[in-house]
């Protein structure tokens, strides 16, 4: 009986023995499996990325080309377009694989393991998202550089075009000068009567800025502020160094948005003068680099202002109390009043002699 207990102890370690070591056989079996598995995997990716960075010198190079004007725009278009698509699908096969290697992987891994794993993949995401931004900045360089040649090259052909144009007009304008400026010549009454706060584009202008029972004792600066700005930001004044007289209506410079310093100011004080303000003055003025300046000058309760639509500068820029520091104060760009030549308004005419 124990003989007989003693052989089915023995038969079943024999067993026992035998099944352990199958088990590890067919343990260590699938585990070499599964690391060929995963090197195999690996070398997939290795390749599937060289192939990737090819592609990626492929572009940059494409667009070199084009750059250079080396390919016109529709071979560029297809290059660009042929690449673009293997790069996809190439980053579509990159993902995979790297799925494959992602089950292989986390068959055998701890929760530390996986962690470990994942953060490795972050990292090679981002570093692979690092190296298309690198790609993009690259590229939008040579597109911006690419324009700005273009651009370069454009205002070089508009540049001299421009000025051979200008260069005729004015040929033009010199011949026919004499002529011009007897027909522009005002005399002192019809200079006085240019000033016309009725006009109806002068009235379009107040009612569009002044508001409902305007109030000149109230309501004048901060009314003139708003039409001032936005006379400032709409028309260009431009010198005229022609040489001529010329009067522009005030609708044509509304709606031109040019004009000279001479008709801004004109312009103005029409304005001026219909809200009400009677000390509105256009004053002619000799600057220090022997140049004539046109602005406008007024008072109001007891302050002193000087209104220059040539200069870009704020409302109140030039204010003072007394009249003969605020003219000393002037400045046109750099330039200072040397003398005051005339001044007149719709009422008045003073011709300044110093």
């Amino acid at each position: 009986m124990i003989v007989e207990t003693i052989q089915i102890f023995v038969i079943l370690g024999v067993i026992i023995i035998f099944g352990s070591i199958i088990t590890y056989i067919n343990i260590n079996k699938k585990t070499k499996k599964e690391i060929n598995q995963e090197q195999s995997t690996w070398k997939k990716i290795d390749l599937l990325n060289n192939k990737k960075k090819e592609l990626e010198k492929q572009k940059k190079e494409i667009s070199y080309k084009f750059s250079a004007k080396a390919i016109d725009s529709e071979a560029y278009s297809k290059a660009i377009k042929y690449v673009t698509e293997e790069l996809e699908k190439i980053v579509e096969k990159i993902d995979q694989e790297v799925s494959k290697l992602t089950k292989i992987q986390n068959k055998n891994l701890s929760e530390e393991d996986e962690l470990r794993f994942n953060n490795i993949k972050i990292k090679g995401n981002l570093s692979e998202l690092e190296n298309e931004n690198k790609i993009y900045k690259e590229k939008i360089n040579e597109l911006e550089g690419f324009i700005k040649k273009i651009s370069e090259s454009e205002n070089i052909n508009i540049d001299e075009s421009q000025k051979a144009r200008e260069k005729y007009m004015i040929n033009v304008i010199n011949k026919y000068k004499e002529i011009i400026n007897e027909k522009e010549r005002k005399t002192i009454s019809e200079m006085k009567n240019r000033i016309n706060p009725t006009d109806i584009s002068i009235k379009s202008i107040i009612n569009k800025f002044s508001p409902i029972g305007y109030n000149y004792e109230k309501e004048y600066l901060k009314t003139l502020k708003k039409i001032y700005n936005y006379l400032n930001s709409e028309i260009e004044i431009v010198d005229n160094n022609l040489g001529i007289l010329f009067w522009i209506d005030f609708s044509k410079i509304l709606t031109e948005k040019i004009c000279d310093q001479q008709n801004a100011s004109v312009l103005l004080c029409s304005i001026m003068d219909g809200l009400k303000d009677d000390f509105a003055t256009i004053e002619v003025v000799l600057l220090d680099n022997e140049k004539i300046h046109t602005f406008v000058k007024t008072k109001y309760k007891n302050m002193n202002y000087i209104f220059d639509l040539t200069q870009k500068v704020p409302f109140d820029t030039y204010k003072n109390e007394d009249d003969k520091k605020l003219l000393e104060e002037y400045k046109f760009k750099k330039y200072k009043i040397i003398r005051r030549i005339y001044s007149y308004n719709k009422y008045n005419y003073t011709d300044i002699q110093n």
